[in-house]
Order: C-alpha cells, then structure tokens, then sequence
C-alpha cells in the first residue's frame, strides 16, 4: 500500500474548506489534470461538476487515470439526474455544496475504506488475484488481454451490480466512441469463450439487455 493518504482535487480554484487530518496535494486544472494523476497518485480525488471548459463527469471520461482512484464529486446541484450520472461515470460519492470540514472528513475516509477492497475475488471455480492481475479457472492459468481482464477486473469489483456499457467503457477505454459499444461486445464475447462461460445460460456474466453487464455475487472475496 502507499505510505499514507493523500488526495487531490481538480477544482477552478484553492478549496475554501480543507478536511482536517487529509493530507492535501493541491488542486490541478482539468488539462494539467493527468500528467500529475500518474506522477503523485493520490488515493483519492475531490471532483467539481463545474470546471472552466468542461465539467467534471466530462472529464472522467477523458482521463482513463481516473478509472482506478476513488472520485468524490463536489457540486452545488442536486438535481437527481445529475448525481445519477456522476455515479454512472464512476464516482464514488456526491457532495453537494455547503458541506462542513467534518462532512467531508467522513466522507473520504469511508471512501478510502471502500477502495481497500479485496485482493482476491472468487466465484466458483474463478479466481481473480488483483494485486497480480493473474486469473484461474479451476486453478489453471486463463491468459487475458489487456482489455479483457480489465472488463473482468472492473465486473468483479462491482460484482452484484449492473455496470452500463458507458459506465464500462469510460472505465476501461476512456472516453466512448461511437462504435465502442460493439468493441465492448467483442471483448466480453472472448472473454466469456475464455472462461467457458455460457451466454444463453452464464455463470460468471450476465447481460443485461440494453443496459450492460453483470458479475455474478456476492462472490467470496479475501484481504
């Protein structure tokens, strides 16, 4: 794990709250954004929906360095479509403006908490060992493209839930494209071949029609 906790937030300008107790690496301008995300990797980002040229659900879907950092979005809309959307591109939690120090302390610690996760996902004869990025069926060794064990990682991670195609493919591609849903398709298509994984009768992931994909759970998943 990485020595301490540290956040970071693309924001118009210096936050007029800080948390008490977070260590803070300064904010960062939306197209500064990505060089410092690979460079400091915070554990956690704070997210404004507004942002000088671009808002910040927009901006998820062009930084695929956001994909594995814990997003808390901060807005002054509350609106439920909105917050749906945020949630959909793959934030972790929405505060909406005012909030308090205290608030917003809680807040990211239960999200660093969450984004401990498991180190190994199981579910049947599957294993998945996140920190090796090595996957088993029945114990033997299933090799995965690149894109491939992230559309599994990323399923397995959120296994129980149903993850939209556009929540997918921001999360594994970046921003989607016109024609990525049926790349997306593919993917899954070998995926599935790999792990012997039934379409019509699945086991591990389910389609659901128009909307997107599911893992299979609860699985058992171990620290």
């Amino acid at each position: 794990s990485r020595a301490g906790r540290r956040s970071a937030d693309a924001t118009p300008g210096p936050r007029r709250a800080r948390a008490g107790g977070i260590p803070h690496r300064g904010h960062r301008r939306p197209g500064r954004a990505a060089s410092p995300l690979r460079e400091e990797q915070p554990d956690l980002v704070l997210l404004d929906l507004v942002l000088p040229g671009t808002d910040g659900i927009d901006l998820m879907g062009r930084l695929p360095e956001l994909a594995d950092v814990p997003v808390i979005f901060i807005s002054g809309y509350d609106r439920a479509e909105t917050i749906a959307a945020a949630f959909d591109a793959g934030a972790v939690d929405y505060i909406v403006k005012p909030f308090s120090p205290t608030e917003l302390t809680a807040r990211v610690g239960a999200a660093l908490r969450r984004n401990l996760g498991p180190k190994r996902f199981t579910l049947g004869r599957l294993e998945i060992r996140h920190e090796e990025r090595r996957v088993t069926l029945g114990g033997r060794h299933v090799p995965l493209t690149a894109k491939e064990y992230e559309v599994l990682r990323v399923l397995a991670l959120n296994a129980g839930r149903v993850m939209t195609h556009d929540a997918l493919l921001r999360r594994v591609w970046g921003e989607p494209g016109r024609n990525d849903r049926v790349l997306l398709r593919t993917v899954v298509r070998k995926l599935r071949a790999k792990l012997g994984d039934d379409a019509t009768h699945p086991t591990y992931i389910f389609n659901e029609r128009g909307v997107g994909y599911r893992m299979a759970g609860p699985p058992s998943q171990h620290r």
